[in-house]
């Protein structure tokens, strides 16, 4: 028989739980909101008093690595899959292949997207410090775009802490390096525990004695409403000031979005985790310019590990102002072994003064 203390006992468990329960949410919350990463507009991440001079003619590559992580064999719980990271022995496999490919690239820049500093999903290891003793006699540059001390989701097998960025690599000393913020924003309180997309952007020495910027950019992925759109007009306004005192430069990096003039596939549409849209080009025209390799595509999607009915597309490209003579560009033919994209190398000649 079901007393009235019987009751009395488990209304009052039920309202210390409820209350506990909320008393963790809140904290959690707090927490999270106090230990948001929240970085300046602008910010110089680099500076040399003996900066070296870039040659007329350049080789550069772009490539998001991702992380070292999602390699061929991998499917992502974001994209549709079920996997939240791979295996320590695979992802540093994947980071040995990433490095012997820039190597024998030998390019003169590297602009490289999703590499890690100390995150639950690559183990805690440093890939800006293996990079750096894999090129010593490179300056290597780094900004942080997604820095979270702990991302609860997928729920049960949550990412956790998560510090990644954008890295440039560079032959010779940059005069300057800056870490611009874009103004595109997740909502509250997503945004505490998601990507702050930015800029690193360097100023170099030309052989000619002028300056040049060279440029790295992870646009948005999973676009809430306009903020690709946010982040093309900053940069169009940016590189309009650079383009107006007749500063050459070169942006790459992965958009996220088609190049201008690019079609994609009918089947290049349908993963409805993921979907890129046209880049908005609008305004950069006559003094700058898309360039991609047209016959390869860049990017696969990771709603399954890699293989013939995969979904393959094109995000991965450069920006060039009109001072740039285009010689090749080319997306290496990589597979996505050990990376969901593959890198693109272009090669440039300043034009005759």
């Amino acid at each position: 028989m079901v007393t009235m203390k019987t009751i009395r006992f488990f209304r009052k468990g039920f309202w210390v739980v409820l209350w506990s329960f909320l008393g963790i949410v809140v904290l959690f919350f707090g927490l999270a909101w106090a230990l948001e990463y929240r970085p300046m507009d602008r910010e110089e991440v680099y500076r040399s008093e003996t900066p070296g001079r870039l040659p007329d003619t350049l080789t550069i590559l772009t490539w998001n690595i991702g992380y070292a992580g999602l390699g061929d064999n991998m499917d992502f719980f974001y994209d549709g899959g079920t996997r939240v990271r791979d295996t320590r022995e695979r992802t540093e496999a994947n980071l040995e292949h990433i490095v012997a490919v820039l190597q024998a690239t030998d390019a003169d820049v590297m602009l490289l997207q999703e590499v890690d500093r100390c995150s639950k999903r690559t183990y805690r290891l440093s890939e800006v410090d293996c990079l750096q003793a894999a090129f010593p006699t490179y300056t290597l540059t780094f900004a942080y775009n997604y820095k979270a001390r702990w991302v609860p989701i997928p729920v049960g097998r949550p990412l956790g802490r998560i510090e990644s960025g954008l890295v440039m690599l560079s032959r010779v000393k940059p005069l300057r390096t800056l870490r611009l913020q874009y103004p595109s924003a997740f909502p509250f309180p997503e945004r505490m525990f998601n990507l702050k997309r930015c800029l690193l952007a360097a100023s170099f020495l030309s052989a000619r004695g002028d300056t040049l910027i060279l440029a790295n950019t992870h646009n948005t992925a999973y676009d809430t409403g306009g903020m690709r759109t946010q982040e093309m007009q900053f940069l169009r306004d940016w590189l309009a000031d650079v383009a107006a005192d007749g500063r050459p430069f070169v942006v790459g990096g992965d958009w996220n979005q088609y190049p201008q003039g690019y079609v994609p596939r009918p089947e290049e549409l349908t993963n409805p985790y993921f979907q890129p849209e046209g880049i908005d080009a609008r305004g950069f025209e006559p003094w700058a310019h898309f360039v991609y390799d047209t016959l390869s595509p860049s990017l696969r999607y990771l709603d399954r590990p890699y293989g013939p009915e995969s979904l393959t597309t094109l995000t991965d490209f450069f920006l060039l102002s009109d001072q740039w003579q285009v010689l090749s560009v080319q997306t290496l033919p990589e597979a996505f072994v050990a990376s969901d994209h593959n890198p693109v190398l272009v090669r440039l000649a300043r034009a005759s003064r």
